[in-house]
């Protein structure tokens, strides 16, 4: 049986190193989708969420368990997020004078915005074309971050069910993207 969080919270500010590795271990997914609003690509999106719980191993003294601790995680995210967004705002405007440009620019480390906008359009319709509970389980598991055990449960069936589901569900999304690209090329 799983601790709940405010156990946890209380037994890492008694001491135990462990109690914060289940946090990180039982939040940590969420948290990097919150983080992706904030960050250009998903190197930044783990710069936040590492940053945010470093905020948390810091502070987590200060938590008040008024609120659930995936709300109180949740907002330090929002807030580191913001803080790498403006510092990064400032780092551009401030070096965009003409030395501080490389003469060398990687293109494949660039943005695409057409690009990332037309595979996003494809992933859509690759997710649309799965059977109805495969795409749940794998939105629920992958996306929003449940557990298998939680999503069998939500759906009333046990956790195999809900594993081969998802791995059926990858499986087609997988070939169906990269029949895309060989399409595309």
């Amino acid at each position: 049986m799983t601790q709940p969080d405010g156990e946890l919270v209380d037994a890492y500010v008694a001491g135990d190193m462990r109690a914060f590795s289940e946090i990180v271990e039982r939040h940590r997914t969420r948290l990097l989708w919150v983080a992706r609003k904030y960050g250009h690509n998903e190197d930044d999106a783990q710069d936040i969420v590492q940053e945010a719980l470093l905020r948390a191993s810091r502070k987590l003294h200060t938590y008040r368990h008024e609120s659930s601790l995936s709300t109180w995680l949740h907002r330090l995210v929002m807030n580191t997020g913001w803080d790498f967004r403006n510092h990064r705002r400032q780092v551009e405007t401030t070096t965009l004078d003409e030395e501080a440009v490389p003469h060398e620019i990687n293109l494949r480390l660039s943005i695409d915005p057409i690009r990332q906008r037309e595979v996003i359009l494809q992933l859509r319709e690759a997710l649309d074309r799965l059977r109805p509970d495969q795409r749940t389980a794998l939105w629920l598991i992958d996306v929003v971050g449940y557990s298998v055990a939680h999503v069998a449960e939500q759906e009333g069936v046990p956790p195999g069910t809900i594993k081969s589901r998802r791995a059926r569900a990858r499986t087609a999304l997988r070939e169906d993207m990269w029949g895309a690209a060989a399409q595309a090329v």
